[in-house]
């Protein structure tokens, strides 16, 4: 009978091919001949060859299966592709759905529903091969939208294989707002190459947290979309400068760069930057400068906008570009009605350092509005022409004007510029003017390598600060501890005078005070107001000014034997960070934009000439709104760059907390506090550190990893929790200082123990491991921190501390005791 005939040819033919079992490939075409005239062939009996590398088994098992057009196919390839490596498994569902077998896409269908899991997954894998059919489309959306998670990111890149339509589109929005990264990338980037003008909103909106390369793509796509829109299309992209990213930023301004209209675009961009808060819309408008080849014509057209504070942010963005373009247009603006933007120009012809510019601002330097800033852009440019009129200004009647010319002088180049400077130095009627011409005589000699012989002379003559016979008797004493270098005075019942003179509290000549005396010398310099308060809390603590003598913060406190006071001497101006021996890294404090900086340290350990130090450094190197809050106002910081306001609590306000949550509604970009005294101040200044600006507060505290722990434990132990997240996050310093009695007589030196919070204090600070933050500290030397023990090491090697104060002061001694004697080791041991 020809069946059994035919199955045993079968088998023989099925069985050599699989074995390889023939000589030369022209006996295996005979035997794959020999398979496609034969009969009654099963899809199983052949599908296991479209696995095969050989390319002729492959074919000559598609023309067979092409011939059946078996529905079972797609079964028997299904069961047969599981395990296979990936390169067969692919060549082989290749040509599933091009033998046109019928119902082949709805059969896979079926099978990815199998209650066999392998049997699902592997024909849901030969779905993702397959060409995307209208009912394979369907099916992938379904699985896009609804599937299992691993299997949506492959559907997706499927379907990115088709071309958007007007059913799909919304689909692919949808999908481009996906919590996967991976899906949201895949279709941001299918509707940036199909569709984007009809997708400007989406791309718009997931510009800023797309990945780098998704957000080129993005870049390109809406640059597209732009093309022949006008200006208004801007306003669609324009918010995205509010973004913290630089990255977006500057994405933002490549779309608008890449328009028509750029001069309505970037006063668009400038427009909108006005409504940003302070720190926003510098960051927004700090993003333009990378452009400057492509801004500065526009920037330089806007000066002229009639809106003038587009003119002035056009000035500002202008002005930031080192290019001599600018000059002429910035000369323009000296006359702008606009009294800030005559100080803009100012400032920027200044930078410039043109000489063009000179003779325009002597024209205009007796203007009151922009006069300092004409001294100081003069003082820039340095040009010789402007020394006459600059020597007219050292007769000013006011001292600030008079000390702004000497800070502009010392730019200059001339023979006889340092008998000028010599002359105020002498002859000045205000004891600062007269410190700092002395302070500006010795740079100018060292710089030019002329040595006064009279220095020390000068200096002494120019610090002396003298009073009027006429004047309260407690001025005379005040200013005699100025004088003589003093720190302290104080005012004590049954005692004589006494000073601080560095560490030492040393007595007057003089019979001691009675306690009538020392009520009637504070009654005469105290107010009405002043007095009613002393009488009814017993102590009273503000700060006290005498004129040609200086600033005094001063305490008044009743006890057994009566009123006493305590008056320490503020100096005339503020102190730099090097003055004080800060760590030079810390200037980077003035770079930062938002977050929290510590100073702490026991009581009169030096925090407030720290803070001022660090106030002075905002104020020489940004142009920002700085607010301090204090109890009470010691250092008086000028205008230089920032405007700087100083509220003093008790005077200007009733509490630290008060203040300090007004501020948050005063536009300000550094806030300064005095004292965080309480739960509620911490709370409002971490708020606000974590709300675009920088905090500056000090906290008593011994040292930095305690400063942590005083703030974390002052809050209940529910809220805890809270607080470390937030003191994480915003944290950027803390610094903790000691004073130490210096090589040199009567005079202390400050000693500073700096942490950094980077990442992995911020760890320690979140996830309760506070105590680990010293050891941190030990091996962050390279990072910007430094030990207290370090502090004293950089001491001892710059020679300002004996070996025995360093020992005294040290954590481990033990690293200190080969510095010291073994008399004074032994000394310590019989104390």
């Amino acid at each position: 009978m020809p069946l059994p005939i035919f199955q045993s040819d079968l088998k023989d033919v099925l069985k050599r091919l699989s074995a390889k079992d023939y000589q030369t490939i022209e006996e295996r075409d005979e035997l794959l001949q020999r398979l496609a005239a034969l009969d009654g062939i099963k899809p199983r009996d052949i599908v296991w060859m479209l696995f095969r590398p050989d390319r002729a088994l492959r074919d000559a098992a598609v023309a067979v299966l092409a011939r059946l057009k078996a529905p079972e196919t797609v079964d028997v390839i299904v069961a047969e592709s599981s395990g296979k490596p990936e390169a067969a498994f692919k060549a082989a569902v290749s040509v599933l759905f091009q033998l046109g077998i019928p119902g082949a896409e709805a059969r896979l269908i079926q099978l990815m529903s199998s209650e066999d899991e392998q049997k699902a997954a592997t024909a849901t894998k030969i779905l993702f091969e397959a060409p995307v059919t209208p009912q394979i489309e369907q099916l992938l959306w379904q699985i896009a939208t609804s599937g299992r998670a691993e299997q949506k990111a492959p559907a997706v890149a499927r379907l990115a294989s088709t071309m958007v339509s007007d059913k799909s589109l919304p689909r692919w929005q949808k999908l481009a707002a996906d919590a996967d990264r991976t899906i949201r990338n895949k279709a941001l980037e299918v509707l940036a190459r199909d569709v984007p003008a009809e997708s400007v909103d989406v791309l718009v909106n997931q510009l800023p947290t797309a990945e780098y390369t998704t957000q080129q793509v993005l870049v390109e796509a809406l640059t597209r979309a732009s093309q022949g829109k006008g200006p208004e299309f801007a306003d669609r992209i324009i918010p995205l400068i509010a973004s913290g990213d630089p990255a977006t930023r500057s994405a933002v301004l490549k779309i608008l760069l890449g328009m028509s209209h750029r001069k309505e675009l970037i006063r668009r961009y400038i427009m909108f930057a006005k409504t940003l808060a302070g720190w926003a819309r510098d960051r927004a408008l700090d993003s333009m400068k990378a452009f400057e080849g492509d801004l500065l014509e526009p920037a330089i057209e806007l000066l002229s906008d009639e809106d003038s504070e587009i003119r002035s942010a056009a000035l500002a963005l202008a002005g930031s570009f080192d290019d001599p373009r600018i000059v002429p247009a910035a000369i323009g603006l000296l006359s702008d009605e606009d009294w800030w933007i005559r100080i803009s120009a100012v400032e920027t012809l200044g930078r410039q350092r043109d000489p063009r510019a000179v003779e325009p601002i002597l024209a205009i330097i007796n203007d009151p509005d922009v006069r300092w800033s004409a001294v100081e852009a003069l003082g820039s440019i340095a040009d010789n022409r402007a020394l006459p009129a600059l020597g007219k200004l050292l007769g000013d009647p006011s001292p600030d004007v008079r000390i702004e010319v000497l800070q502009a002088l010392r730019h200059f180049n001339h023979p006889k510029l340092l008998d000028a400077i010599r002359n105020s130095a002498r002859n000045d009627e205000n004891r600062s003017v007269r410190m700092r011409a002395v302070d500006i005589a010795e740079e100018i000699a060292a710089r030019d390598a002329k040595p006064m012989a009279d220095a020390s002379e000068l200096r002494a003559a120019a610090l002396t600060a003298s009073i009027g016979a006429s004047e309260p008797k407690l001025h005379q004493m005040l200013v005699a501890t100025r004088n003589q270098g003093g720190s302290d005075f104080h005012l004590s019942v049954e005692q004589p005078p006494m000073v601080r003179i560095a560490s030492e509290l040393l007595r007057a000549q003089g019979a001691p005070f009675t306690a009538p005396q020392t009520e009637a010398m504070l009654k005469e310099i105290l107010r009405e107001d002043q007095w009613q308060r002393l009488e009814a809390t017993k102590q009273l603590d503000f700060c006290y000014w005498i004129p040609q003598a200086g600033r005094y913060r001063a305490n008044v406190f009743l006890d057994q034997k009566g009123y006493n006071a305590v008056f320490r001497v503020i100096p005339e101006k503020p102190p730099t960070i090097a003055e004080i021996g800060l760590p030079p890294r810390l200037a980077e404090i003035a770079g930062y934009h938002q977050g929290l900086v510590l100073i702490c340290g026991p009581t009169g350990s030096g925090k407030s000439t720290t803070l001022a130090a660090l106030v002075n450094l905002f104020n020489e190197t940004r142009n920002d709104h700085v607010l301090t809050l204090e109890d009470p106002v010691e250092f008086v910081h000028p205008f230089r760059n920032c405007l700087v306001n100083q509220r003093e609590v008790g005077t200007h306000t009733t509490s630290f907390a008060r203040a300090l949550r007004a501020a948050l509604r005063e536009d300000p970009d550094v806030i300064v506090i005095g004292e965080m005294r309480d739960n509620e101040t911490i709370e409002l200044a971490l708020t606000a550190a974590e709300t675009g600006h920088i905090v500056l507060g000090t906290i008593n505290s011994t040292s930095a990893p305690k400063a942590i722990d005083r703030i974390i434990s002052s809050f209940p132990v529910d809220e805890q929790a809270q607080i470390r997240t937030s003191l994480s996050e915003s944290l950027k310093y803390v610094t903790a200082q000691r004073l130490l009695p210096s090589k040199q007589k009567h005079r202390q030196v400050a000693c500073f123990e700096i942490l950094k919070a980077d990442g992995s204090i911020a760890n320690l600070i979140r996830d309760e491991k506070t105590y680990q933050i010293y050891s941190a500290m030990q091996i962050g030397r390279s990072r910007g921190m430094q030990t207290f023990d370090d502090g004293l090491k950089d001491l001892l090697k710059r020679g300002e501390i004996m070996p025995e104060t360093a020992y005294l002061a040290a954590e481990k001694k033990e690293d200190f005791e080969p510095l010291v004697s073994a008399d004074f080791l032994e000394s310590l041991t019989m104390v």
